[in-house]
């Protein structure tokens, strides 16, 4: 079984640049990529639920995920990298580290948005999260 690269993509610059670097350590170690995109839950929001149906939030989360997704995979240059897409609902940290859980990732590479260790500690960092959860290595790419 081919080692498997976890890539959570949010369609920043940072995730772009994430999956580049990405796709390099795949092509040099004959690993497959996995591009994970994670949405929000509007579980948690019953008002919500007044205006929209679940099937129409399902819907809206699977189209934002994939054309995300999909926007990410035009930028891969090597087509010999096999890549899979996951769109997966609820916490970031959370989802990306479950996933590699379960796919016994050989890593995780993702991009960090740089907000420095003060405003990391008041807002929370996705990376910071799955760097203390992950069951594996975690590459950050500035």
């Amino acid at each position: 079984m081919k080692k498997q690269i976890i890539v959570p993509i949010d369609d920043s610059i940072h995730s772009h640049q994430a999956l580049k670097y990405a796709c390099t350590v795949a092509t040099e170690s004959n690993a497959d990529i996995i591009l994970v995109n994670v949405q929000p839950s509007y579980d948690s929001s019953p008002n919500f639920h007044q205006f929209v149906s679940k099937a129409e939030i399902q819907a809206y989360i699977q189209e934002t995920g994939d054309g995300i997704l999909e926007k990410a995979i035009k930028t891969i240059t090597n087509q010999e990298i096999h890549t899979e897409k996951v769109i997966r609902t609820g916490i970031p940290k959370v989802e990306i580290t479950n996933l590699a859980k379960e796919r016994n990732a050989a890593c995780i590479i993702m991009g960090t948005r740089g907000l420095g260790a003060v405003k990391s500690a008041f807002i929370g960092s996705v990376s910071l999260g799955v760097l203390q959860l992950a069951p594996c290595p975690v590459t950050l790419v500035p």
